[in-house]
């Protein structure tokens, strides 16, 4: 919900391009779990709104779960300003202790440095952008709820965060994965709970799968090829093996 430099696992399943007898389900997934504002974040957000407009793209056609890891933003290179143990400790003592998720998006930084940012204004006199307490009740974009799901995804308890969107996405019937997306980031901008993606998905959720990643006619014909199946056959097998974070051989 990894502005930041986010780094996925899924590239471990790497694909020799042969068809496999059968495509392993997964029997468990990997949860969601409640990110407070004060989970270590290390990676910075893009800073603009154009950089930010690219964190809901979809994989193409032909993309994995693991590109389209690499395509979400990265570090900025604009210098970042360092802040003191001081003024984190004004943070971490202050009434927004638990709102560095929600500054972080509002300035366009990464978790940490919105940290030592507010401290210093708040030892400064400077008011921030809410009230104390107001965190939760503020608006945000949807670009602000997209850029607080990968925000929280450089969380060590968060992997495979498109994985994870695409099925919720799924399970919540979402007309794309960037609005699963910008729907976690609004639950954790609220301050709560994330539900975990389903551990089992039935055949026509798995087709939805297919779909939502960007795959069509094309795809499930040459994988229905490949696989020696019937097309509607593939594309449940393909949609399976996608929202256990595995990579397609195509």
């Amino acid at each position: 919900m990894n502005d930041r430099n986010v780094i996925h696992d899924t590239a471990r399943r790497t694909r020799d391009g042969a068809d496999r007898a059968d495509t392993p389900r997964r029997s468990t997934g990997s949860a969601f779990r409640r990110v407070t504002a004060t989970a270590a974040v290390a990676c910075a957000l893009a800073g603009s709104i154009a950089g930010l407009g690219a964190l809901g793209a979809l994989a193409a056609p032909g993309s994995s779960p693991a590109a389209q890891a690499a395509a979400e933003p990265t570090t900025s290179t604009a210098p970042k300003v360092t802040y003191t143990a001081a003024d984190l400790a004004a943070f971490a003592a202050s009434p927004y202790a638990d709102d560095a998720l929600n500054l972080a998006v509002v300035w366009g930084l990464d978790t940490t440095t919105a940290k030592g940012k507010a401290g210093a204004a708040l030892t400064a006199g400077t008011a921030l952008p809410y009230e104390a307490g107001a965190a939760t009740t503020t608006a945000y974009t949807d670009e602000q709820r997209r850029a607080a799901f990968f925000a929280s995804g450089t969380d060590a308890t968060y992997v495979d965060d498109f994985t994870q969107a695409l099925g919720l996405a799924v399970a919540w019937g979402s007309d794309d994965v960037s609005t699963a997306k910008a729907k976690v980031g609004g639950l954790l901008l609220a301050h709560e709970q994330v539900p975990a993606a389903p551990t089992s998905y039935t055949d026509d959720q798995d087709a939805r799968a297919f779909a939502l990643v960007g795959y069509g006619d094309d795809q499930a014909a040459q994988l229905a090829g490949l696989w020696q199946s019937d097309t509607r056959s593939a594309v449940v097998r393909a949609g399976a093996a996608l929202l256990a974070g595995d990579d397609l051989p195509l």
